[in-house]
């Protein structure tokens, strides 16, 4: 239970990022974002819409999205914004990843 609850969390953490990666490769409507979601972690995770639509308004509300209608779906493009706050994200992500190989380096070994 605990490992589920853990792993549901961090997922949510990271959720965000991963729209924003998915709308910088190509504009895409929410339902594709879920798919493209699943795929990228091999069918390990299936966002639901209650935790995609949300996490796309609050990025589209902070301007690192924007929404056009087609087709009558909603299609979100990564905005000049939101393609400076994803590459913040992957400088701070490097960083951590050389703290916890400094950190964990000597356990794993």
């Amino acid at each position: 239970m605990h490992d589920e609850m853990l792993s549901t969390e961090m997922r949510k953490g990271f959720l965000k990022v991963m729209i924003l990666h998915i709308v910088k490769e190509r504009p895409s409507h929410g339902y594709e974002i879920i798919q493209e979601i699943e795929k990228k972690t091999h069918k390990g995770w299936t966002p639901s819409p209650g935790s995609v639509y949300p996490a796309l308004e609050a990025l589209e509300k902070k301007g690192y999205v924007q929404c056009e209608e087609m087709d009558r779906k909603k299609v979100y493009t990564i905005t000049e914004k939101g393609k400076a706050a994803l590459e913040q994200i992957h400088a701070k992500r490097r960083q951590w990843l050389q703290e916890l190989e400094a950190f964990f380096g000597d356990i794993l070994e």
